[in-house]
């Protein structure tokens, strides 16, 4: 539970640092400081769990995944910088997490066989209510 919430700190801290970037400066020299800053980062865990001798696997599939989805990765750290600059974060957000989790919970229920239940359905109509109400005015 300790990741989950720090993750959703670390991701709510994120998207206000990137609305305030996205204001002060090109939107695209902001993007290459946040990816630069967030691959040394990166870098840093990654060497510190080798230096402690910790197990990291590697497979050809593993690899060819993580690139693509280092692309999506880029693209979407690009549109969101350039979305920002643009649109106001009370408004913008709900859209792009919203349909993310719609379009993932589709792929992983249709492509992935994940299970589809009740609640996954009710949530998912909270969702899109939601969205019509932060747009209904």
């Amino acid at each position: 539970m300790g990741y989950l919430a720090g993750t959703t700190i670390g991701f709510a801290l994120t998207l206000i640092f990137i609305k305030l970037a996205s204001v002060k400066s090109s939107p695209i020299v902001s993007n290459l400081i946040f990816t630069a800053v967030a691959a040394t980062v990166q870098f840093t865990v990654f060497l510190y769990y080798k230096f402690k001798g910790a197990p990291l696997s590697i497979t050809t599939e593993g690899l060819t995944l993580s690139a693509i989805g280092g692309l999506f990765l880029g693209i979407y750290t690009i549109t969101l910088f350039l979305t920002f600059s643009e649109i106001p974060i009370s408004k913008a957000s709900p859209v792009i997490y919203a349909g993310a989790i719609l379009l993932a919970s589709c792929f992983g229920i249709l492509c992935l066989h994940e299970a589809m239940s009740w609640q996954k359905i009710v949530g998912l109509a909270l969702l899109i209510t939601g969205l019509f109400f932060v747009f209904s005015r």
